[in-house]
């Protein structure tokens, strides 16, 4: 008997490998989900953050995808780093993170259209599928991370060297996101 796998089905594992693939590479993707999770929160908390991210750049993926609305990348990329910037100040000034999940849902949107800037140009027909798919493929990037970070960030929260390491960690990625601001406002 011969087995004959659906074209769909290679549609789908290409599109979820180039959602993982682009957030593995974006490094600017990867400071801002560090500088999200690095500070101690409860179970609960990083939940809603991790959720309220996914809800808000699934939707401007999907508006961007399909051309329901477009921003030019030149006003995204620079704002995608001052969300970097912005994670990380706060980081180091506030003391509560209780409202996190509502600033991370804004910035969500932001960089959905970040997402929607490498897919631009590889759709013909019927795109629900291949977007689904990329987007399947970005969460479970980043839920890789949280998971392999998760861990070091609890250990790091029971040490006497937690406020430091902080302070420490988002200064470097605020130290990236100022960088990347004015490498992209230079486009």
């Amino acid at each position: 008997m011969e087995v004959s796998i659906p074209e769909w089905l290679f549609t789908v594992w290409d599109y979820i490998w180039y959602g993982m693939e682009h957030l593995f590479t974006g490094y600017d993707h990867l400071l801002f989900l560090l500088g999200l999770v690095i500070i101690r929160l409860k179970w609960r908390e990083y939940l809603n953050i991790i959720t309220s991210f996914t809800v808000g750049h699934s939707i401007t993926l999907a508006l961007a995808a399909l051309e329901i609305v477009k921003i030019n990348g030149a006003i995204i990329e620079p704002l995608i780093a001052l969300s970097i910037v912005f994670v990380a100040v706060e980081n180091m000034l506030r003391k509560q993170h209780k409202w996190r999940w509502l600033i991370t849902a804004f910035f969500g949107l932001i960089h959905g259209f970040g997402f929607a800037g490498v897919l631009e140009g590889r759709f013909s027909g019927n795109i629900a599928l291949p977007l689904l798919s990329f987007n399947i493929g970005i969460e479970l990037g980043q839920l890789t991370i949280f998971l392999v970070l998760l861990p070091i960030i609890h250990k790091i929260g029971q040490t006497r060297w937690n406020v430091q390491t902080v302070y420490g960690i988002s200064s470097l990625i605020g130290l990236f996101g100022i960088y990347w601001f004015l490498e992209r406002v230079q486009l």
